[in-house]
């Protein structure tokens, strides 16, 4: 049985380390984080790998494929946040400068 679902962390994932500093804001991270499930935001169909591998077994999806005994062989944990706090301060936009259009801090 397979289960919908990304292997690893899109180029584009919000969990990712390397995705622009205050993308999201704090308050619209921690909405995400406080949901139990996520979908990728580029593939609705697919559940969001990122969000699997921060939340673990805090995670829905990866709680049901643990108890239906299915490996989602997710891949990529060295590329998302080591935990939740670091996360939703790199996606804080007041902590986090956010770049004009020529590249110079606002």
């Amino acid at each position: 049985m397979k289960l919908p679902h990304l292997k690893k962390p899109c180029a584009q994932c919000p969990f990712r380390q390397d995705t622009h500093k205050g993308w999201l804001g704090a308050e619209r991270m921690r909405e995400i984080l406080s949901a139990r499930s996520f979908v990728c935001h580029k593939d609705t169909t697919q559940q969001c790998a990122g969000h699997m591998l921060i939340k673990g077994e805090a995670n829905d999806f990866v709680m049901l494929a643990k108890r239906l005994h299915i490996d989602l062989s997710l891949k990529g944990r060295e590329l998302v946040f080591a935990d939740e706090p670091s996360c939703i301060a790199h996606h804080d936009q007041q902590r986090s400068p956010v770049k004009s259009e020529n590249g110079h801090d606002q």
